[in-house]
């Protein structure tokens, strides 16, 4: 998990990006019993440098190309302010922030635990190797799930950010590509094998799954978070595969993941994109943001989908906000939600940039 122009590069890339919005219409959503009300993406700002990886908090965005990890104020989204930046031994391949802390995966050198308590001075406090290739990081309480594309999941301690240690461990049977921690659990997704919801709560070298589902189509990246239904909250995984397919599962009994529904906006190209390559070039990402799922995808036509989740069994299409270029990141945090589009190597019409949009109501 899952964040400086010239002002005439500013200004293409911020025209380019007027009427690129389409919502659906407010009196289907009225329509709906118990449907959220419609929410627009709206343009706020535009940070003009290439990045693969994006995360948000609060007032900053941290963004990563290679091995270099840089931090912006956006707490002005039209004129983000550069921070500093700290360069790794290794490349990038997700970031997840937890307080003072930014948590990075790392490719083959593991996680590193970044100190960003001051954004003009990002540090490295620790770093931990992990088997394998580290692909993504999420962080929660006192631990850092990190997906190794061979090991599977390693849970590591990171209660001490300067001195990460090992927590335990999870097998997974094929290759696992991402991981979204929260409370007692980490939803692994791995090919062929599908979703595990890993038990972390007790240290260990086996840690071991409380169940798993394996959906119609082979997730490559999945979020997680809470809804409404039946008068009550549910815990769901959202999984997007490598086809642009959204599969909602409650996973409140970890036990026993079930499949609430599915959404494929039609008019997105199937490819048959093999789901490894899908996955680690960053090709499709979902995120959850209260009511709402953020879909983005690398196949044109480039957009960012918002999916209506007030009823997590009848996903609903509510936006598309249509990109420049494709999506290689996606981050949300409030009503910020931060988009690393790629340029005209990637296939894009403008220049690489990470784009600030807001979620209006």
């Amino acid at each position: 998990m899952r964040l400086t122009l010239s002002r005439k590069r500013r200004g293409l890339v911020a025209a380019a990006l007027v009427a690129c919005l389409v919502v659906a219409a407010g009196a289907e959503q009225a329509g709906r019993g118990g449907g959220a009300a419609a929410q627009e993406l709206e343009f706020a700002g535009t940070i003009p440098v290439a990045a693969g990886v994006a995360a948000v908090a609060g007032d900053h965005a941290y963004l990563a190309e290679g091995p270099t990890l840089r931090v912006y104020d956006i707490s002005d989204p039209a004129a983000p302010r550069a921070g500093g930046s700290t360069t790794l031994p290794a490349n990038i391949y997700d970031i997840d922030v937890a307080g003072p802390v930014a948590y990075v995966a790392m490719d083959f050198d593991g996680l590193a635990t970044v100190d960003v308590s001051d954004p003009a001075a990002p540090r490295v406090l620790g770093t931990f190797r992990t088997p394998g290739q580290a692909l993504s990081v999420s962080v929660t309480g006192t631990l850092a799930a990190v997906t190794n594309r061979l090991s599977g999941l390693e849970v590591v301690d990171v209660s001490d950010p300067a001195a990460p240690a090992a927590f335990g461990s999870y097998f997974a049977e094929g290759y696992a590509i991402d991981v979204a921690a929260g409370g007692d659990f980490a939803y692994v997704v791995d090919t062929p094998g599908g979703l595990s919801v890993v038990d972390i709560t007790a240290p260990g070298e086996d840690l071991e799954a409380a169940g798993s589902l394996v959906p119609d189509e082979q997730p490559a990246a999945v979020a997680v978070g809470r809804a409404r239904r039946g008068g009550g909250e549910i815990t769901v995984a959202a999984l997007m595969s490598s086809e642009s397919t959204l599969t909602l599962v409650d996973v409140t009994d970890p036990a026993a993941p079930s499949v609430l529904a599915s959404f494929r906006d039609p008019e997105r190209p199937r490819t048959g994109a093999y789901i490894a390559a899908a996955a680690t070039g960053g090709l499709v990402h979902v995120v959850l943001a209260e009511s709402l799922a953020l879909l983005g995808d690398a196949y044109p036509p480039f957009a960012l989908q918002a999916v209506d989740l007030a009823d997590p069994a009848a996903p609903a299409a509510l936006a598309t906000y249509a990109l420049p270029g494709p999506p290689r990141d996606v981050a949300v945090s409030g009503s910020r939600v931060l988009v690393a589009v790629g340029g005209p190597q990637l296939g894009g019409s403008g220049e690489a940039a990470a784009l600030v949009l807001r979620l209006a109501p």
